[in-house]
């Protein structure tokens, strides 16, 4: 049983398989660079991408057996699976990173969840839908030319070693001031090469398609940045932040894509192996491009303090404030939180944590210089040492649920030194610490071993002390509004372009005569 809906297009049962596995790589891809690339900046680790991936294909093979494929059919199931997918993780998989457990708040599951997860696939949807409909229009393969398979594997390679000395050009040398390292430009080149030759021979670089091509390159190089490629190599290990990725990386590489694309498949179409060897040499000016070096992780900068009249807990529940005693000093906190991706190479928070304070049973010195990049159990995430604007404690499955449900400004985990009257009495201790400007638990609190409760020398073998005021706060509040901002644009942006693209490229109807 089928039905139909109007400007619907019915595929048999290999066109519908393969544009439900088509809509699923689109969509996964563009969840994969914007809304977690860029909107939510954090890495879901590979079973979130392959079981979304299947959910996506199973929703969208479905449907089409069903709907066909079209404009409405996109929105409506869409909607759909935006549906399944927040109740999936309501009810049946809270957990949203399984590699570290950080559990879905409300903003990412339904705040921010529903609209950006809707966005992301529905372009996908309209991207499968472009390609299939101009695939059809053209004819297999979507080619604009009748090029031999060597002419194109000729054309497809020179035009990626353009991409790549423009690239190096605008992207490392002008917006970054820095040398990428040459396996940057191996790793991109063999990227480029297969993405310029499928994309020349399934959807054509004709009209629109060689600029549409370099927005999916440059777009496609920016994810491989942000989960799995570094700069440096082979001589040292750097991951570009995510300010760096999206203000310099992308745009750099759109700019040399488009100019590579436009210079070598629209001016020069017909490329000669001979013309291979004239230009891959001119690989040898991306060496020219400065290095720079950086003593401290790149990232987004936040800071706090405060001082004076503190309470110090006493007792067997280290956060149970019921059984406080006044104490008195001051805590400065300066942190630079480099992101949420969760390879161990990528660890680059940076902490500097310095604390003084005393009470009845001596003075106490707290030093924090490293961070805590995973809890050493396991037991929870520690954002790599450095959140801000994350919840934790209560039900979150982070932290303690002896405290109430908190968002603090700034958390931090790290391994910190213990001083008591002047004499150091542990040189590595589990450190926590916390910012909060409003709500629950007001003020800068600070927590040594307060889970093992270890601390040789130091009653109850823990340290618990809050300041309930906090001074001098500094948030990277502009950058992380812009972020959003450039996340909702781009998101907003795809959509429109790829669903105006899919919607000329909708078959005419044919006039009876």
């Amino acid at each position: 049983m089928a039905i139909t809906l109007r400007s619907s297009e019915a595929l048999d049962v290999r066109g519908t398989a393969k544009f439900g596995i088509l809509t699923a790589l689109a969509a996964i891809f563009i969840d994969a660079v914007i809304a977690h690339g860029l909107f939510w900046e954090n890495d879901p680790y590979w079973t979130y991408w392959i079981t979304k991936t299947f959910l996506i294909a199973t929703v969208f093979t479905f449907g089409t057996a069903f709907l066909g494929v079209g404009m409405v059919q996109g929105l409506i199931l869409t909607a759909v699976h935006t549906a399944i997918l927040e109740i999936y993780y309501q009810w049946l998989a809270p957990i949203g990173l399984p590699q570290q457990p950080e559990w879905l708040d409300f903003n990412h599951l339904w705040t921010t969840g529903v609209p950006v997860h809707y966005l992301a696939i529905l372009t996908g949807y309209f991207i499968a839908l472009w390609i299939w409909r101009r695939a059809r229009a053209v004819g297999e393969p979507a080619r604009d030319d009748a090029a031999s398979p060597g002419a194109l594997a000729v054309s497809s390679l020179i035009a990626t070693v353009v991409i790549l000395i423009v690239s190096g050009i605008v992207t490392h040398a002008l917006l970054l001031g820095e040398f990428p390292g040459i396996t940057y430009f191996v790793q991109h080149l063999l990227i480029g090469f297969v993405f310029v030759y499928v994309w020349s021979a399934y959807v054509g670089m004709g009209a629109l398609g060689w600029l549409v091509a370099a927005l999916m390159l440059s777009l496609t190089w920016t994810a491989y940045g942000i989960y799995l490629g570094p700069t440096g190599l082979p001589g040292k290990v750097v991951y570009l932040t995510h300010h760096q990725h999206w203000s310099a990386v992308f745009p750099g590489d759109f700019v040399a894509a488009a100019i590579g694309l436009f210079v070598t498949i629209r001016l020069l179409p017909r490329l000669t192996p001979r013309a291979a060897l004239a230009v891959v040499p001119l690989l040898a000016l991306l060496v020219v491009t400065p290095d720079q070096a950086h003593a401290k992780p790149r990232g987004l900068h936040a800071s706090a303090s405060a001082s004076g009249e503190a309470h110090r807990v006493i007792g067997p529940n280290p956060v149970d404030f019921r059984s406080a005693q006044p104490a008195s000093g001051a805590i400065q906190i300066n942190v630079i939180e480099g992101g949420n991706r969760w390879s161990a190479v990528q660890a680059k928070d940076w902490i500097d944590l310095e604390a003084q304070f005393s009470g009845p049973d001596g003075a106490y010195r707290v030093q924090v210089d490293k961070v805590m990049p995973n809890h050493p159990l396991g037991r929870y995430t520690t954002w790599n040492g450095v959140a801000l604007n994350h919840q934790m404690h209560g039900d979150t499955g982070i932290g303690t649920p002896k405290l109430p449900l908190m968002k603090p400004d700034i958390s931090l985990y790290g391994w910190g030194k213990v001083w008591r009257d002047g004499q150091l009495i542990v040189a590595m201790a589990p450190v926590h610490a916390m910012v909060t400007s409003a709500g629950a638990m007001r003020g800068v609190m600070l927590e040594v071993d307060t889970e093992d409760k270890q601390l040789q020398g130091v009653p109850g073998g823990y340290l618990t002390v809050q300041w309930p005021r906090v001074e001098n706060l500094r948030m990277p509040t502009r950058t992380l509004r812009l972020i959003e901002a450039m996340g909702w644009a781009i998101l907003i942006g795809l959509a429109v372009l790829f669903g105006w693209l899919a919607h000329r490229a909708r078959p005419r109807a044919r006039s009876d005569s």
